[in-house]
């Protein structure tokens, strides 16, 4: 270090380019931890509709009237939306995290379409899924129980 009248000189440029390379670090560290955060909670989502799916087509396939229950436990700031309706929507469940969309996913193995309409799971909750026909097609209404 060189010193002068006033005291230490090259103190405050170190100390600038540290500070300077902490400002730019931190961003960067923040925003890889909430993508780790939300691709963890977009898995477990995910792993959550696949048991719905499951139980969906165990259901359908048992035949009309059968129902089953599952136990679901979504992460915190999550949902699942069922939106039911029709086209193509009612054979769509998305997922949503903190608010912004994730993914969907659709019934298409065996393509069975939710009579439920617009039901939002979140927290650990027990579904019951029943098998019904609605309009002379197949279909499955999901209630949290």
């Amino acid at each position: 270090m060189r010193f002068c009248r006033k005291g230490v000189m090259d103190l405050p440029v170190k100390l600038m380019i540290v500070i300077l390379i902490i400002s730019l670090s931190v961003p960067m560290l923040t925003g890889a931890m909430e993508r780790g955060e939300s691709n963890n909670a977009t898995a477990a989502m995910n792993s959550e509709v696949s048991r719905m799916f499951n139980a969906a087509a165990a259901v359908h396939y048992s035949g009309i009237g059968s129902s089953r229950t599952l136990s679901v436990s979504i992460p915190e700031g999550c949902e699942i939306v069922i939106a039911g309706g029709e086209g193509s929507d009612a054979y769509s469940v998305r997922t949503l995290f903190k608010g912004d969309q994730t993914g969907i996913r659709y019934m298409d193995k065996p393509p069975v379409r939710f009579i439920t309409d617009n039901l939002v799971i979140s927290g650990s909750c027990l579904l019951l899924i029943t098998s019904e026909v609605k309009d002379n097609y197949p279909a499955v209404r999901v209630e949290i129980v």
